[in-house]
């Protein structure tokens, strides 16, 4: 009888010390630094330029970029400003086309980048789990490098300072309120 005393409470403290590292692994790894994409922080210097647009002309502007340079083979989208900034794809499934819905709430952060957010996605009509999709567009889509995709993170940086406008010249985001039709812009010339 003292033998499975003995055994009962040492498999107890095994078991509660098993317990206890796994509460310490998981705290040890939940307060790790995630690993999101690297958005550089340029620091224009030279005179600024406010360049204010619309979404009219803005949709103009990024399908034509997009169909200009979309790759063969790669996953087709096109982008709408609306009430929220939409990008719309349709997949084939089992020869039929379903649509792809993303629907983002567009916001300005402090280093003038667009950060799309508060996504909502839906294939055909069925929602889905936005971590998925984003990862699939991330690996999939024919992205400019100025476009990066933290689908941990369920968000969109559009890292408006490494748009191409011309050498010299450094583009950020000022404002970006699609209920006012608000889309302003800076311009730097730097040294």
């Amino acid at each position: 009888m003292k033998t499975v005393k003995v055994k009962w409470k040492h498999l107890f403290f095994c078991l509660l010390g098993i317990n206890g590292l796994l509460i310490a692994l998981l705290f040890f790894y939940m307060f790790q630094p995630s690993s999101s994409p690297s958005i550089p922080t340029i620091e224009g210097e030279g005179p600024t330029f406010t360049v204010q647009t619309s979404k009219q002309h803005l949709n103009a502007l990024v399908n034509a970029y997009i169909q200009k340079h979309e790759k063969k083979g790669q996953l087709s989208y096109d982008v709408q400003l609306a009430d929220r900034l939409y990008i719309k794809s349709v997949l084939p499934v089992f020869g039929r086309p379903v649509d792809l819905t993303m629907a983002f709430d567009p916001v300005v952060d402090e280093h003038g980048h667009i950060v799309l957010a508060q996504p909502m996605m839906t294939f055909g009509q069925l929602r889905l789990p936005v971590p998925y999709v984003l990862a699939y567009i991330d690996k999939h889509a024919s992205l400019p490098n100025w476009v990066k995709v933290d689908a941990k993170q369920e968000r969109i940086y559009i890292v408006v300072s490494d748009i191409q406008i011309k050498k010299g010249f450094v583009l950020k985001a000022k404002t970006f309120d699609l209920s006012k039709d608000d889309i302003t812009f800076t311009v730097t010339i730097t040294k």
